[in-house]
């Protein structure tokens, strides 16, 4: 790609490949929507707000003419709306002397605040999703498939109305968790890997961060949190609220752990063993491991900013 590629060529493009990344998320989960999310990631970080944009449109106008329904349409609009203002703010920065930083230096916006408002984004597209359906329908068909997959793969297993009552009520509770925590795992994937691919192609216009150093949530994020937390137990569209928001802002946390992990196991000789050892437990645990990694990074709130000195690919962070 041409450092004057037209943005909306270049939007266009990569809104086809999202596109096909969602869809083969179907055969390959992780990897397909990672692609789809980094595909968007690298039009808005790499050509700017145009090419960001037109990749969220042209990605939501495929998959929904793909489906035939406008309603999808403005469902994956609203998912993937996140990447495009992400990149936006990204590319965001003021002179460091502002901030009382060096002269000379620009002062990058911080990504505790681009990562929390993926979370706020990635919640309100989730509850509009929830909320623009039968949430009930919803969840009764999932447990339904569910319990077809159980009864196929052990026939003798028989699941009475009084517990599947049950399941569908801890659905309605924990669902939009895990669905909203799941589409911010998969944003903050996509901003990574497109950073690392703009970096080598020396298209990266905001300068690559230490991420075991930079990625940590604000302490805004901590009240969005546990409100959403106090919410998801009332029940009711204030539930689907305060589940979304928590399970977003609670990935958020999640990473900011992980990165808390990677950073103090720095230098240290024994570190690959113990990153592998780390990852291969969050596998056949997860719920251990994430909870671990929650409280770590809700211990750890920090709003670093990056400065890019006068010297090129260089850069430094300043807490604030």
């Amino acid at each position: 790609m041409k450092p004057n590629a037209n943005p909306i060529v270049i939007g266009i493009i990569a809104g086809l490949v999202a596109a096909i990344g969602t869809l083969g998320s179907l055969s390959m989960p992780l990897f397909a929507q990672v692609l789809a999310m980094a595909a968007l990631f690298m039009a808005g970080l790499g050509y700017g707000r145009v090419a960001g944009l037109v990749a969220v449109g042209t990605a939501a106008v495929a998959l929904g003419v793909y489906t035939s329904s406008p309603f999808a349409t403005v469902i994956f609009a609203l998912t993937l709306l996140p990447a495009a203002v992400m990149s936006q703010l990204a590319l965001l920065a003021r002179p460091a002397t502002e901030i009382g930083g060096p002269d000379q230096a620009l002062a990058w916006y911080p990504l505790a605040d681009i990562m929390l408002v993926g979370a706020v984004i990635t919640a309100f597209a989730t509850i509009t999703l929830l909320l623009l359906q039968p949430v009930d329908a919803l969840y009764a068909a999932v447990i339904d498939r569910a319990i077809e997959m159980i009864g196929q793969a052990s026939p003798g297993t028989a699941v009475t109305p009084e517990q599947r009552a049950e399941i569908l009520s801890m659905l309605k509770v924990f669902g939009p968790v895990s669905q909203s925590f799941g589409n911010m795992l998969m944003l903050f994937a996509g901003f990574y890997f497109a950073m690392l691919i703009l970096a080598a192609m020396k298209r990266n216009v905001r300068p690559r961060e230490d991420i075991r150093v930079a990625l940590r949530m604000g302490r805004a994020s901590i009240a969005v949190f546990f409100l959403g937390v106090l919410l998801m137990f009332v029940g009711g569209t204030a539930g689907v609220v305060g589940a979304s928001f928590a399970g977003a802002t609670g990935a958020g946390f999640t990473l900011a752990g992980f990165a808390v992990i990677h950073n103090a196991l720095r230098d240290k000789a024994y570190a690959l063993p113990a990153l592998v050892l780390v990852y291969l437990i969050t596998f056949l645990v997860p719920p251990v491991v994430l909870i671990v990694a929650l409280a770590g990074g809700l211990a750890n709130p920090r709003r670093a900013i990056a400065l890019t000195p006068n010297k090129p690919n260089e850069t430094t962070e300043t807490p604030n």
